[in-house]
């Protein structure tokens, strides 16, 4: 190869490198939706699908692209609380239990390139019962959905999404502390940092609408872990190489 050839593959594989960079770098803010549906099932039970939506923290924790686990936690008591659909809905957490209606995915920092997300051990804590485990997707077939509809089941969000990627189930290869999570593939349509999804527990096949106690002394956590679009790594990898070998 000669050097100017060299020099260009060079030039283009150095800025491939920054955008990966950057992108691995970006965060989706995450926050949750409760459904105050007053259901007296258990927790994970299906508390039903009726009742205003609150927004928990909106936007107020920071999920990093960096392919590691970090825990997100609402602390009922205090968290802030915004009002997003239905008439009930007022900013105020009516009662103690509902539904966990939604995760909130929002692109803050612009991300441009498919995203792959994996959601484990979803804990709903109270004073009476300690650590309940809504689930952690464990004993359920691959690609099974549980909880969580497709990226662009819910029509307040959906037009904020690529058609594809466009995916929601469990992964049996991939898993916090067990074996399995659940597994969302998604692209936003642009960078604009108000884009968000609604991943909805809407009457989902396995695990409908679950139900919590959101009661000022309880609280709900979940691992989640994002990466950057495989391609991009995978084209420095072939890139580094090809220059390598050529030298």
């Amino acid at each position: 190869m000669n050097v100017l050839k060299s020099m260009v593959l060079l030039t283009v594989i150095v800025g491939l490198a920054g955008v990966a960079v950057q992108e691995a770098g970006a965060g989706l803010a995450i926050s949750i939706g409760v459904r105050e549906t007053g259901t007296a099932e258990p927790i994970g039970g299906n508390g039903g699908a009726a009742n205003g939506i609150e927004f928990i923290d909106m936007d107020a924790q920071t999920l990093t692209l960096d392919g590691t686990w970090q825990q997100f936690t609402f602390n009922f008591g205090s968290a802030a609380v915004s009002p997003f659909a239905g008439a009930t809905a007022n900013g105020v957490l009516d009662g103690t239990r509902g539904v966990l209606e939604h995760i909130r995915i929002r692109n803050v920092d612009g991300f441009t390139n498919p995203i792959t997300l994996w959601i484990d051990d979803i804990v709903n804590t109270t004073a009476a019962a300690g650590d309940v485990l809504v689930t952690g997707f464990e004993g359920y077939d691959a690609d099974a959905q549980v909880i969580f509809r497709q990226p662009s089941f819910s029509g307040s969000t959906a037009g904020n999404l690529a058609a594809s990627p466009n995916f929601s189930g469990v992964d049996n290869s991939e898993g916090y502390a067990g074996d399995a999570s659940y597994r969302v593939e998604l692209q936003f349509v642009d960078d604009t940092d108000t884009r968000w999804v609604r991943l909805t527990s809407y009457n989902t096949s396995n695990l409908p609408n679950p139900a919590i106690d959101f009661g000022p002394d309880s609280s709900l956590s979940f691992w989640v872990k994002g990466v950057p679009e495989p391609t991009t790594i995978l084209l420095l990898g072939v890139g580094t190489l090809m220059l390598r070998r050529r030298r």
